[in-house]
């Protein structure tokens, strides 16, 4: 009897909770969500409003520590907690003892790849292919909130010009449009159309704005960007990510005009808010609260919470410094209460977004997790990836693809390696499951005899240069696999010297002295200075890092089961004394080379060979005076001229000939993929909106000034046929 009694009353103790649960406004699925959050603000305390602001990281170390703030009601959110199981352990944590209920969210740097690892971004970005890149964005998602993310910092969509940065790694390339392009086809990939979907997950666009620009890439160094610049150059990314609906925004580590980013209300008021209409969470870089004390731009870190919150951040990133502060900062009528509640909404509305107040637990499945990380849907999107992201720089007389009957030589550090082929923000990628380049072979083309001798990147010794040169005399063809560890690249890492290590020189000049064909497979995160290793090499494919897939990949384009389509997005210099070097430099009167190299770039932005040949016809336009409010339409025809079937990057140019501001030399404003048979023709068509024809004035008005303007449509910047229009 006892026992009956106690089960019953421990049942309706149950429903009598779920009741009350489901009491408020704010509890309910069927309400819209600004009003679930505006009912939710009136119930919670200045402190619990305040929690909300609060992103900490977590470390299994610390894990007593974590929980016992969520215990106390002091965080909001999670980075670095990896997992469906012991997220779900932390969800129930912040259930367990949240007041109202307020579930947790969890964030990581899932960059290109959760477990399952694609090409870096800036290889993701020479495919042209912003449904490949939305694929493989959404692969990552799928990855990452079966492991129990929910918020990823991706898109980064900074320009940077200095290849020696070693972020540059993670960006889109060069120019605003393409990266535009990209970074809303990652948006998309991430967030899918429906955020609650627990295979989706937010995304956070980064680093508001032009961390690009530091100063001799050396990472977080002075920045100092224009207004103009800021308004052509690195703020339409980020426009363009806005646009399609990105959740949130990250500042940058850097300043703006002299104050930094994370307290600068111009920035993030004036032009963030208010120009660029963006509505989401704004958070901080990590600890840029503290960095502002150290780089002496507050004198204390009160001092910067106090400027961060006015100055439009809503979220602290590790720095603690809202949790902290504000409440002092609050009740002592520094800091209006207001901004805690704009700020506290911006975080609650994303976490109705996620659907977290609905089904707080529903990223936590730990049979999805082990059925849905490195599966064989997520290894084919990757392999898809790497594939499109390679580029063939050099194929003299033919040397690619490889015949079937050559023997083949396998050598160098990047012959059998697994972790560098990953790169960067590799996050939860396992080196064991990477596909090298000597498997890669194995496995796509058993009959062609290869001899490996792989060596590590210290271990180019004048011994293993006698090895590979006698092997090279057994074989027909040399395959030197050569690049950057990839310790080289990424956050807080700058290199001054941009060629490929002197070993690895070596190493090509001696296997160039045997007189047999060499191919090169590069593996990188930055553009290098190639001249020597173009002399010394019949063939080069640019790798990048291309992820877990990597090695089947070069495999496959190496032996034409694949065809390379890559096109470059940032363009490759002879020396490092060109840097900075863009396609779409400001013109000048005059222009003066260096004097002791060969004028221009080595690869210019938008360079890529192929297996097969394109020819272009003249471009024609369907009239040839517009005025303000028309549309361009421009036709043309490419021919696949070639022997083998391959897709094309079709890259169309816009040059004002002449504007009030000195015009830039072109402008990428549109481009297409076409695929081709041989000898098959297509007519692709492009249309242009008069907008797309604008500039900036000397007023910084966005206007349309009458004149002619060239129209270059071609296969890179450099090789374009022309038509001229001309707007009244």
């Amino acid at each position: 009897m006892n026992k009956f009694i106690f089960i019953t009353l421990f049942l309706v103790g149950n429903v009598f909770s779920v009741c009350l649960a489901q009491s408020y406004p704010y509890q309910k699925e069927s309400i819209p969500v600004p009003q679930r959050v505006k009912d939710l603000l009136s119930r919670m305390t200045l402190e619990e409003k305040i929690a909300e602001l609060n992103l900490i990281p977590y470390y299994t170390k610390d894990d007593s520590i974590c929980r016992s703030l969520i215990r106390a009601g002091k965080v909001g959110a999670f980075l670095k907690a990896n997992g469906a199981e012991l997220n779900r352990s932390l969800q129930e944590e912040a259930l367990k003892h949240s007041r109202l209920g307020i579930p947790l969210v969890f964030h990581e740097d899932v960059i290109h790849g959760y477990r399952t690892i694609t090409p870096i971004p800036l290889a993701e970005s020479c495919s042209w292919n912003p449904e490949l890149v939305e694929q493989s964005a959404a692969m990552a998602a799928r990855e990452a909130a079966a492991a129990g993310i929910q918020l990823t910092y991706a898109p980064m969509v900074d320009i940077s010009y200095d290849p020696r940065w070693g972020r540059i790694m993670e960006t889109s390339g060069e120019d605003a449009y393409l990266c535009g392009e990209l970074a809303a086809a990652r948006v998309r990939g991430f967030q899918g159309n429906d955020l609650t979907s627990p295979h989706t997950i937010a995304a956070c666009v980064k680093h508001f704005a032009g961390y690009g620009a530091v100063m001799a890439g050396r990472d977080y160094q002075e920045t100092d960007v224009s207004l103009r610049k800021l308004q052509e150059i690195y703020l339409p990314p980020f426009q363009a990510a806005i646009n399609a609906g990105v959740a949130s925004v990250m500042c940058a580590y850097t300043s703006y005009d002299g104050e930094p980013l994370t307290m600068n209300y111009f920035m993030n008021e004036e032009v963030l808010r208010k120009q660029m209409q963006f509505k989401g969470l704004l958070m901080t870089d990590w600890t840029t609260f503290q960095h502002a004390v150290t780089e002496g731009a507050a004198d204390n870190e009160q001092e910067a919470a106090e400027r961060g919150i006015k100055s439009g951040i809503d979220m602290d990133m590790s720095a603690k410094q809202f949790i902290e502060f504000l409440p002092e900062l609050v009740r002592t009528q520094k800091v209006p209460e207001q901004l805690i509640n704009r700020a506290a909404a911006r975080a609650l509305e994303l976490k109705f977004r996620l659907g977290l107040f609905d089904n707080p637990f529903a990223y936590f499945n730990t049979e999805r997790e082990k059925q849905t990380l490195y599966s064989k849907e997520s290894q084919e999107d990757a392999y898809q990836m790497a594939c499109q992201s390679m580029v063939l720089l050099k194929n003299e007389d033919r040397t690619l693809p490889l015949s079937d009957s050559k023997r083949i030589a396998l050598v160098g550090p990047f012959a059998n390696t697994r972790y560098h082929l990953l790169g960067s923000w590799n996050m939860k990628g396992d080196s064991k499951e990477v596909i090298t380049v000597e498997e890669g072979f194995k496995a796509l083309r058993t009959d062609i005899p290869i001899d490996v001798r792989a060596c590590d990147f210290s271990g180019i010794t004048p011994a293993y240069l006698s090895d590979v040169c006698a092997l090279a005399q057994k074989n027909e063809i040399i395959i030197a696999c050569l690049g950057e560890p990839s310790n080289l690249s990424g956050e807080a890492v700058s290199t001054a010297k941009i060629e490929l290590p002197d070993q690895q020189m070596r190493l090509l000049k001696a296997l160039k002295t045997t007189g047999k064909k060499i191919i090169v497979v590069l593996f990188n995160g930055r553009p290098l200075v190639l001249d020597e290793v173009i002399k010394n090499c019949d063939a080069l494919l640019e790798a990048w890092y291309p992820g877990t897939m990597g090695g089947k990949a070069v495999a496959a384009l190496l032996t034409g089961i694949e065809n390379p389509s890559g096109k470059l997005s940032q363009t490759f210099p002879r020396h490092a004394g060109q840097i900075p070097i863009v396609y779409n430099a400001r013109r000048t009167f005059y222009t003066v080379h260096h004097a002791d190299i060969p004028q221009g770039a080595l690869f210019p932005f938008g360079f890529g060979l192929s297996y097969t040949q394109y020819k272009y016809s003249s471009p024609v336009t369907d009239k040839t005076e517009y005025r303000r409010g028309d549309s361009v339409t421009v036709r043309i025809k490419i021919k696949n001229t070639g022997s083998v079937v391959g897709r094309e990057i079709v890259q169309l140019y816009i040059r004002d000939e002449v504007a009030t501001v000195i015009p830039r030399e072109k402008e990428l404003k549109r481009f297409a993929s076409i695929h081709l048979q041989p000898g098959e023709e297509k007519e692709i068509r492009f249309t242009i909106p008069s907008a797309d024809f604008s500039i900036y004035n000397n007023k910084m008005e966005k206007v349309l000034e009458p004149g002619s303007f060239t129209i270059g449509i071609g296969p890179n910047s450099s090789e374009l046929n022309q038509t001229k229009v001309y707007f009244l």
